[in-house]
C-alpha cells in the first residue's frame, strides 16, 4: 500500500468523520450518569471506520464520474490506485465491525449486517436509482445515534436526534446530486436530477425543506427540549434552511450547489449543538 497517508486520509473524509464522532459525543452526553469511557471510544472508532469504509467505496465506484466533478479526489487523480484503495477499504471494515463485536450483540448486527451490506447495496444499486439512493444515505446517517444508543443500553434519547438527522441528510444528499449533476449525466448515472431533471429536483428539495421547517420547534414545544434548542435550531439552522428554500424554488436563477450542500452540513453542526445544549 502507498505510505503517503493524506490521499487515504482523503479517501476517509475527514469532515464526515467528524460528524459522525460529534454525533457519538452528543449522543452520549444524554446519558446520566455518563456510560463507560471505553464504550464512547470504541463506538467513535467503529463509526468512524465503517464510515471511512463506506466513503472509499463510493469513491471506488465514482471514480469515471469524479474525473469530471472532482478530479482532485485521490483515485481519478491517481495518487491512490484502486487496487490499494480496496485493500484500504477492507481493512477498515474488518476493523470497524472488530469493534463492533467488542461494544456487543446489538451493536455487531447493527454494523455487520445491516450497515456494511447497506453500504455495499447503496454503492452497487441503489446509487443509480432516483431518491433510493438518497433515502439509504440518510438512513444510514440517522443510524449513527440508534448505534450509540445501542452501545449505551437506552435507545429512547436517539430517536428524535435520528429522525432530524435523517431529514436534512436527505435534503443534503438531493442538493449534493445537483452539484455532481454533470458528470453523473456523462457516466448515465441514474440521479434524481439525471431522472427528472434539475429544476424538478430543485422544487422537490425545496419542498422537503418547507415540510421540515415546522418540525424544528416541536421537541421544544413538546417539553423535551428546554428553550436554548429553540433559539439555535430555528434561528441558527432553520433561518438558513429558510433562504435556502427560497433559492431552491426560483428555479430560473442558477445557484452554486456546492455551498448549498456545504450550508447543510453547517447545518448538521448547528442541529447537534441545539440537541446538546437544549437537552431539558
Amino acid at each position: 500500500m502507498n505510505l503517503k497517508i493524506k490521499p487515504y486520509i482523503m479517501l476517509a473524509r475527514p469532515a464526515n468523520i467528524a460528524l459522525v464522532t460529534t454525533v457519538i459525543l452528543i449522543t452520549s452526553a444524554f446519558y446520566s450518569p455518563y456510560p463507560p469511557v471505553w464504550k464512547v471510544l470504541l463506538s467513535i472508532l467503529c463509526v468512524a471506520f465503517i464510515t471511512a469504509a463506506g466513503n472509499t467505496l463510493n469513491d471506488l465506484n465514482d471514480i469515471e464520474i469524479d474525473r469530471i466533478n472532482k478530479p482532485k479526489r485521490p483515485l481519478p487523480s491517481g495518487t491512490v490506485t484502486p487496487e490499494n484503495a480496496k485493500r484500504y477499504m477492507y481493512l477498515l471494515f474488518i476493523f470497524g465491525n472488530g469493534f463492533a463485536l467488542i461494544l456487543g450483540f446489538w451493536n455487531l448486527l447493527l454494523s455487520l449486517l445491516i450497515v456494511t451490506p447497506a453500504l455495499y447495496w447503496y454503492a452497487k444499486r441503489l446509487r443509480n436509482v432516483p431518491l433510493a439512493g438518497n433515502v439509504m444515505v440518510a438512513f444510514l446517517s440517522s443510524l449513527t445515534f440508534i448505534f450509540a444508543a445501542a452501545a449505551f443500553r437506552d435507545l429512547g434519547p436517539a430517536y428524535i436526534p435520528a429522525l432530524y438527522c435523517f431529514m436534512i441528510s436527505l435534503i443534503r444528499e438531493i442538493v449534493k446530486d445537483l452539484e455532481d449533476l454533470s458528470g453523473d449525466g456523462a457516466n448515465n448515472s441514474n440521479t434524481l436530477p439525471v431522472a427528472v431533471g434539475e429544476a424538478s429536483t430543485r422544487v422537490i428539495a425545496a419542498i422537503m425543506i418547507l415540510f421540515f421547517l415546522p418540525m424544528i420547534p416541536l421537541p421544544y414545544l413538546a417539553g423535551l427540549y428546554n428553550k436554548w434548542f429553540f433559539f439555535i435550531a430555528v434561528f441558527a439552522g432553520g433561518v438558513p434552511m429558510v433562504v435556502m428554500m427560497v433559492r431552491l424554488f426560483q428555479v430560473r436563477k442558477a445557484v452554486n450547489y456546492y455551498q448549498l450542500a456545504s450550508v447543510m452540513k453547517i447545518i448538521m453542526f448547528i442541529g447537534l449543538l441545539a440537541l446538546f445544549i437544549g437537552r431539558v
